[in-house]
């Protein structure tokens, strides 16, 4: 097992599948604790046992993102058994397509809500424990591609996705200071069980068979390639790591070349 974040105390959101799940086992095979944040600590059972089986420490801790009282009370709940937190991952969100002629009020808020709103809630919750440590610290966000794009029907997404970006930037020059650096991670398509979903209604919409078109748009990189979401999770670990102890404010992207900017 690797060491590179030997001691790091991390809180990963949505970590009970997709690339939360690959981030939380890339950060425990490098010894950090890890509390797995899933909607219901059932759910987060998998991703536990996984890392249990590699020789990694961690614990389930659950949370409804669009109540703000639980998510106040799980961040009270992983501080309370990580003794502390060291690094914080925002990674938990959803992704659906819509019309904005046909979008439903709802539709929009549920996006905002879980994508922009709970990260925030996150960090409001956890960097005054970050910085009464006075030990520094890093605070990770899950963006996208689709948050530096414009795309029809993904305004919802793309939008909270841009705004993650924003709320990175501003966030990194006020904890700075603390010796505090906020990144984000940008995908392209990533093969989970989300990218999945989409597809299918992709495909669907398009009236094309499901497996030509998840392979042409998976593969509408410059690499050509399909990448696993492991190959994401450890770029989370090193800008966790002191491997990364001056990147502070950027939006990196892990794409194969979809985004270049």
């Amino acid at each position: 097992m690797e060491q590179g974040l030997g001691g790091k105390r991390v809180l990963v959101t949505g970590a009970s599948s997709g690339i939360g799940q690959a981030v939380a086992e890339a950060m425990a095979a490098q010894g950090a604790v890890v509390a797995v944040h899933a909607r219901t600590e059932a759910r987060a059972k998998d991703t536990i046992d996984r890392i249990a089986k590699a020789g990694g420490k961690a614990f389930p801790v659950a949370a409804d993102l669009e109540r703000t009282d639980e998510l106040r009370a799980m961040c009270e709940a992983a501080i309370a058994k990580l003794g502390g937190i060291d690094v914080v991952v925002n990674n938990a969100g959803v992704a659906d397509l819509s019309a904005v002629t046909d979008m439903d009020e709802r539709f929009w808020d549920w996006t905002m809500n879980v994508n922009l709103k709970a990260p925030f809630l996150v960090c409001k919750h956890t960097l005054p424990t970050m910085i009464a440590q006075g030990k520094g610290g890093v605070v990770l966000f899950t963006s996208s591609t689709n948050g530096k794009t414009a795309d029809a029907e993904w305004s919802a997404y793309n939008t909270s996705k841009h705004g993650i970006i924003g709320f990175m930037r501003c966030l990194a020059a006020e904890v700075g200071k603390h010796g505090i650096r906020a990144n984000a991670v940008c995908p392209g398509w990533a093969v989970t069980k989300m990218a999945t979903d989409l597809h299918h209604k992709m495909a669907d919409a398009a009236g094309q068979p499901y497996e030509d078109f998840f392979d042409a748009s998976m593969r509408a990189n410059m690499m050509r390639a399909l990448i696993p979401a492991m190959d994401n999770a450890e770029t989370y670990a090193f800008l966790a790591s002191d491997r990364a102890r001056f990147i502070t404010g950027q939006a990196i992207n892990v794409c194969g070349g979809l985004c270049y900017w």
